[in-house]
């Protein structure tokens, strides 16, 4: 299986765009290929490419009705238009079909995550008994063991999976997030900084880093990070924010000003969030919300 989507929803835009290109380069060569096609369907579900997903389901479901790969990029195209219980039906079919195909068991593990982590829990293991190097399954039973506060759990399998994929900077971030809630700061900024060294241009794990080093009062640093993703995203308001926040906390009340009156254009939900910030006196801690991992 190509090492290509694994599901928080965050994808380095650039890799992700040639590795659409390259699907459509072999499936000019292979109209009638099957194998890969449930990554290719993943693929395009983190794109958005709703059209694109719904004619791969239609064509491989007309080649192979009883293939996974068929049923999985329906369900993905379920998925996408946030249908959950008809996308789950599908990946169950899928999973019927062939009970080796650990993607099956994934991607409904990841339908459950945000409803019921016992299940999900169940589906990323099942994912693992079809295929014990299914990185994606380790990363999926990393977050519901950090959504249920086991913190040491979600280590072990974030661990898992950046060993499986070790040039993967979304895991290293991961491993770090779990190695953060322990209490690690040092070692945590350690996994950041490979992290973003493996990926400069990760936008998340920059980010989690940036909120690390305020964390740390390391605030320079910080607004460093945060900077480099305001030029490159800024239309992100959350980056916004914490770039108006740590200008604030280094003693530069002119420049958090400028980002706080940015941030209320580009998000004008966030005006109470701002209104804190304004009324925080410099070293309170003013929360923040994850920047969008989706």
């Amino acid at each position: 299986m190509l090492a290509v989507p694994i599901h928080p929803r965050t994808r380095s835009y650039q890799v992700v765009a040639q590795a659409e290109r390259a699907f459509q380069a072999v499936r000019a060569l292979d109209p009638y290929r099957l194998w890969d096609m449930e990554v290719y369907s993943t693929l395009l579900w983190h794109l958005q490419r709703t059209v694109q997903l719904s004619f791969l389901a239609q064509e491989l479901l007309s080649i192979e009705p009883r293939s996974s790969q068929a049923w999985i990029a329906i369900g993905n195209t379920f998925s996408l238009q946030k249908e959950r219980s008809q996308a789950l039906t599908c990946f169950r079919r899928a999973q019927q079909l062939d009970p080796t195909c650990a993607y099956a068991f994934t991607l409904a593990g990841h339908e459950f995550i945000d409803e019921d982590l016992d299940k999900a829990i169940l589906s990323f293991q099942m994912a693992l008994r079809a295929d014990a190097r299914h990185y994606n399954a380790w990363y999926g039973l990393g977050t519901c063991y950090l959504r249920k506060s086991k913190i040491r759990m979600a280590e072990y399998h974030y661990r898992k999976a950046a060993e499986i994929h070790p040039n993967n900077a979304v895991l290293l971030g991961c491993v770090g997030m779990a190695v953060e809630r322990r209490g690690d700061r040092e070692g945590a900024l350690a996994l950041f900084n490979e992290a973003v060294k493996l990926s400069p241009e990760n936008a998340l794990v920059r980010y989690r880093r940036a909120k690390m080093l305020i964390s740390m009062k390391r605030y320079e640093s910080a607004v460093r990070d945060l900077e480099h993703l305001r030029d490159s995203s800024p239309d992100e308001s959350n980056v916004i924010f914490q770039l108006a926040r740590a200008y604030r906390l280094i003693g530069d009340e002119v420049k958090s000003a400028q980002m706080l009156a940015i941030a209320r254009d580009v998000s004008p939900k966030s005006a109470k969030k701002i209104q804190k910030l304004m009324e925080t006196v410099k070293d309170e801690e003013v929360g923040g919300e994850e920047m969008d991992e989706g």
